[in-house]
């Protein structure tokens, strides 16, 4: 029963972040009671168990709140049932061998089983990393520019673990606090060392939104009326303001081969009349293909994006990774588009080239609207480069390069508008960006190889 209350406890308290990000803080003591129990008297069935309790309460309020479609719901509530069995079994296995080791084993095992998650079934990439909320605090997370976002599982599963054998052992109460305060320092060190790096300068930038779904159908930026109200208006506005670029939300607008020269031909006056550059997030209806170009103050399509990564049950054809960069005032700018940002191949990639902008045209939906921008927000502190997102039917935002939403509009809650601000310019290469997550693997898995071969109950 008391390794069932914890998996029920676990579950809750891992869950919480997704509904409200700043309660993330819950998961540093979500697995504190099953290790307890584990260091107290283990049963590693028992451990598995509590981990099948935790699934449910951890995925299925998720599920029902998201409402993705059914075979995405039950992919992933086996999905996650896996994985968090295997977690609590794991720890079960690992925390008893020693104080240190133990510990550093159990992170290493949580880190390892997020990366499996968002590798091996990418149904939402690295979105569905169980570290996604705490972007909700950039301070504590600067480290993942080192990491990638499971370094967040790796400090949490090592700290609950020094936490646990401190409260149950009192011989080992001495070396695991030392852990800890060892393990908080030099996280805080990290984080204020990349946190106090300064901007090289600034662009003023702008990405505007807005809602087609069959509640604002009313709303058509294709007619006469909803162009000038959409788009162009917004454009002009922002130019007034300084913006040197001008972004929309993904699939903003429905183009075909036969109008193509007339809707650019549109677009081009309004880059022209306000010497401003545009990425325009729209479907290529002929080519079937979910796109964005890039149009200069001249109105000439510099460069064309094809989407890589289509979301479950998408339509159309998926672009070939090929990423796209323009320059504009001498700073180079990237682009990828809504699901892209989920996937490191993609998102590595700016930073290895220091880009030190990256657009992102995002159409969601009600119930995801805010858990992609958790996520997007540690893309952005992995690549230390800014993200400006236009989004149809959900947020607009603009992302420093350290993670901090520096403004947004929801559009659902405020209509059609757009966003504007000064963005940071970054052009270093985070050892992320360049390494990936194969630093943290190899770690991850010469711990778990030492807790092994470790005699059970050591320091």
């Amino acid at each position: 029963m008391k390794y069932r209350l914890a998996g029920v406890v676990g579950g809750l308290l891992l869950m919480a972040g997704n509904f409200y990000g700043p309660l993330c803080l819950l998961q540093s003591v979500a697995l504190i009671p099953l290790m307890i129990l584990i260091l107290k008297n283990p049963k590693p069935k028992a451990a598995a168990l509590a981990g099948f309790y935790s699934s449910v309460l951890f995925t299925i309020p998720q599920m029902m709140a998201l409402r993705m479609p059914i075979a995405v719901t039950v992919i992933l509530l086996i999905w996650f049932t896996l994985l968090l069995v295997a977690l609590y079994l794991s720890i079960a296995c690992l925390l008893p061998r020693s104080a240190l080791i133990g510990s550093l084993a159990t992170g290493a095992i949580w880190a390892l089983l997020d990366w499996l998650n968002f590798t091996t079934v990418p149904i939402w990439g690295m979105a569905q990393s169980f570290a996604r909320s705490w972007t909700a605090w950039p301070p504590l997370v600067q480290f993942i520019s080192i990491t990638g976002i499971s370094g967040i599982a790796f400090v949490s599963g090592t700290l609950q673990g020094l936490a646990a054998h401190a409260l149950v052992s009192p011989p080992h109460r001495k070396p695991a606090a030392i852990g800890i305060t060892s393990v908080l320092i030099l996280m805080g060190i990290v984080n204020t060392l990349i946190w106090m790096q300064k901007p090289a300068g600034y662009i003023r930038m702008a990405a505007a939104g807005w809602i087609f779904d069959d509640c604002s159908a009313e709303i058509d930026p294709h007619s006469a009326e909803g162009f000038e109200k959409l788009f162009a208006e917004p454009a002009r506005r922002a130019a007034e303001q300084g913006a040197a670029l001008f972004t929309t939300g993904e699939l903003g607008f429905y183009i075909a081969d036969h109008n193509r020269t007339e809707w650019m031909e549109r677009f081009g006056r309004i880059a022209n009349e306000n010497n401003l550059w545009l990425a325009v997030g729209y479907f290529n209806i002929t080519e079937n293909k979910n796109r964005m170009f890039f149009m200069s103050p001249e109105g000439r399509i510099i460069e064309e994006y094809t989407k890589t990564y289509l979301t479950p049950l998408e339509p159309g054809w998926n672009g070939d990774g090929h990423l796209k960069t323009i320059e504009v005032n001498g700073i180079t700018i990237g682009g990828m588009i809504c699901q892209d940002d989920n996937f490191a191949d993609l998102t590595r990639y700016y930073g290895r080239f220091k880009v030190p902008v990256v657009l992102c045209p995002t159409a969601d939906w009600w119930t995801i609207r805010e858990a992609h921008l958790q996520a997007v927000q540690a893309r952005a502190i992995e690549g230390q480069y800014a993200i400006m997102r236009g989004a149809a039917n959900g947020i607009s935002a603009i992302i420093d390069p350290k993670g901090r939403v520096l403004t947004k509009m929801d559009h659902y809650r405020r209509g059609p508008g757009y966003v504007i601000a000064e963005v940071p310019i970054h052009t270093r290469i985070t050892p992320f960006s360049r390494f990936g997550h194969t630093p943290l693997l190899a770690l991850c898995l010469l711990l778990f190889a030492a807790a092994m071969v470790n005699k059970k109950g050591g320091p």
